[in-house]
């Protein structure tokens, strides 16, 4: 099942400058895909599962947008550099294998982790990442153990049970 837009969505494609050749870790309904691709931008779309795939081809083609989508977990089935990378990943604790398009782990950032360690082999030397972390993540701890990016701080909402932050990392 692809992940429906969400207030976490819009409030990430609200705030990105995104530049050049880029791609979206983790597409789900591919709306943010959808709407660069529209705009003239070179786009990627992935996702891990099948039924966000096939949705995102389908909208794809009907709405004539030339935009790659490939499955793939991560960047597993990923050759190419980007200018901009786009993740709005799974930030909640919880059981990934319950649901993983919201649940991150037991501490809400494994799947992040994993992102950001292969991130760089496919961020040109200027490019830029743009990711949501929550104030369930421990930010401090991805700053210190991924400490070959710069975390620059870009946009903040706070909802009644906790914040969402949206980061722009660059190489170091």
């Amino acid at each position: 099942m692809h992940y429906e837009v969400e207030e976490d969505t819009l409030f990430l494609l609200d705030n990105i400058k995104p530049k050049g050749k880029i791609i979206e870790i983790g597409a789900g309904s591919g709306y943010i895909s959808f709407y660069l691709g529209a705009h003239g931008f070179d786009v990627t779309a992935t996702d891990i599962d099948d039924d966000a795939i096939e949705y995102m081809k389908k909208i794809a083609n009907e709405k004539n947008l030339n935009i790659k989508i490939v499955k793939s977990d991560l960047f597993k089935n990923i050759t190419e550099k980007f200018d901009t990378i786009i993740f709005n990943p799974p930030y909640l604790p919880g059981n990934i294998e319950e649901d993983r398009a919201i649940f991150g782990g037991e501490n809400g950032q494994e799947i992040i982790e994993n992102f950001l360690r292969q991130a760089g082999e496919h961020l040109k030397n200027d490019g830029r990442i743009f990711i949501i972390l929550s104030s369930y993540n421990d930010i401090q701890k991805l700053k210190e153990k991924f400490s070959s990016f710069e975390f620059i701080e870009r946009a903040r909402k706070n909802f009644f049970f906790h914040s969402i932050f949206l980061y722009e990392l660059k190489k170091i």
